[in-house]
């Protein structure tokens, strides 16, 4: 998920055996271990002995029992370690025989033909049951499922009761527009020691994780940033129009901290537990953040623009079988990946709290969506997913996006001109696509 400066949602941690034996190699091995059972090598990325990690290994657990002719090895480490040694494992046909992806990350897999098509494998499931399948299936150009859907992120506004209690401001609702966002902030933003120096802003603009910043604003103002035909998209009208209200909200309200303020003060996934801002765009896995600082906090919708789109955006982490391992172990993978969508599987998950559980029935039921815990209202995660846009998957995402928010960081830094900036990082990114060349 974008953010692993993103802040690491939900890494797993190192490597642990949990069958008695395996001695196939990841992908390139026997299809059998001594005792005759298909090996199956898993990877997946987690903190290290976090509740992710042990949950996990207990769900193997109960999937090998309940499939005693497959045995399964995990790989697993935190996110960066994670994907620097994926990549050298495919390099040399080393890699596990399903492993979890970033949602981001699928296209840079399939393009450079390291993934299984799942199209034929998934016939035997309703793709109704699930959140993000058309998601997955909209980033290849052909319509084909390179991975099934492990968890869903989508973008609410998370605000925090108290500071708009304290300050008499009537809560956000779901027919805010930008323009209720600035007044409420203005009203928000306050210096509470007298000290002349602002002590809580009415709203976090700007944010290195830009699903939860810039992004959905320009979707919002009616831009785009990867256009449906694979064209970068982002020199628009309505680009300059979305950050032009970031940067009067950061520079002339001074009612958001621009991005050097948002540095100084610790780094922006910290401002909304801090206290620090009233309100934040975030994605679902910012409620365990929140409530780590034991933040009383609501969400609601995004709000509206100018011609009442909210921008919503989603990340569909997932399930993907390597193209090189062989039939009994995709038929095996496909398996695990069956298992973990079930709904006994995906009630346990939810506990962990790090996504939106894809399998709906789950996703629907009290325990998800009013939890006893703030916020106790998610269904406006659920109502984002209806609607949500990807975030312009493709091979080179991290490419791209990178060149993307260089230039947009410097425009809302004030170091360049928006205009300069957007055409600058259309030009960066468009020769970034254009370079990219698929395998086979």
């Amino acid at each position: 998920m974008p953010e692993r400066e993103r802040s690491k949602i939900a890494a797993l941690g190192t490597a642990l055996i949990l069958t008695l034996t395996t001695t196939a190699a990841c992908g390139g091995g026997g299809d059998e271990t001594a005792g005759g059972k298909v090996a199956l090598t898993l990877g997946y990325y987690a903190e290290v002995g976090g509740p992710a990690d042990g949950l996990m290994r207990k769900l193997v657990d109960q999937f090998t029992k309940a499939n005693p002719g497959i045995e399964v090895k995990i790989e697993s480490a935190d996110y960066d370690q994670f994907y620097k040694r994926l990549r050298t494992q495919l390099a040399g046909g080393q890699a596990p025989d399903v492993w979890l992806s970033d949602g981001v990350l699928v296209q840079e897999f399939s393009g450079r033909n390291s993934l299984r098509d799942l199209t034929a494998y998934a016939s035997d499931i309703n793709p109704a049951d699930y959140y993000g399948i058309d998601i997955i299936k909209k980033g290849d150009p052909r319509g084909r499922l390179f991975g099934f859907p492990q968890g869903a992120q989508s973008t609410a506004l998370f605000y925090n009761k108290a500071i708009f209690a304290k300050a008499g401001v009537e809560p956000p609702t779901a027919d805010w527009t930008y323009d209720d966002l600035l007044a409420a902030a203005k009203k928000l933003t306050q210096d509470t020691n007298g000290d002349g120096k602002t002590d809580i802003y009415g709203f976090r603009a700007y944010s290195p994780s830009f699903v939860e910043s810039w992004w959905p604003m320009v979707k919002a103002f009616g831009g785009d940033v990867l256009a449906d035909d694979g064209r970068i998209a982002i020199d628009s009208p309505q680009s300059r129009d979305a950050l032009t209200w970031m940067n009067r909200a950061m520079h002339e309200e001074k009612v958001a901290p621009d991005p050097v303020t948002t540095e100084a003060l610790g780094k922006s996934q910290i401002l909304f537990p801090s206290g620090i801002v009233a309100m934040q765009f975030g994605i679902y896995a910012r409620i365990q953040t929140a409530a780590q600082g034991k933040i009383d906090m609501g969400v609601v919708p995004l709000p509206k623009g100018p011609n009442g789109q909210r921008g919503d955006l989603a990340n569909i982490n997932s399930w993907v079988v390597n193209r090189a391992s062989s039939e009994p172990k995709a038929a095996a993978a496909w398996k695990w990946i069956k298992f973990f969508a079930g709904e006994g599987p995906q009630a346990a998950w939810m506990s962990t709290g790090e996504a939106i559980p894809i399998n709906k029935k789950v996703a629907q039921t009290p325990a998800f969506l009013n939890p006893g815990t703030p916020p106790t209202d998610r269904k406006p995660f659920t109502d984002a997913l209806a609607d949500a846009d990807d975030i312009g998957l493709s091979p080179v995402w991290s490419e791209y996006t990178a060149a993307i928010t260089k230039q947009v960081t410097s425009a809302l830094s004030k170091q360049t001109g928006i205009e300069d900036a957007l055409k600058t990082a259309q030009t960066d990114a468009q020769a970034v696509v254009d370079r990219f060349k698929p395998a086979g």
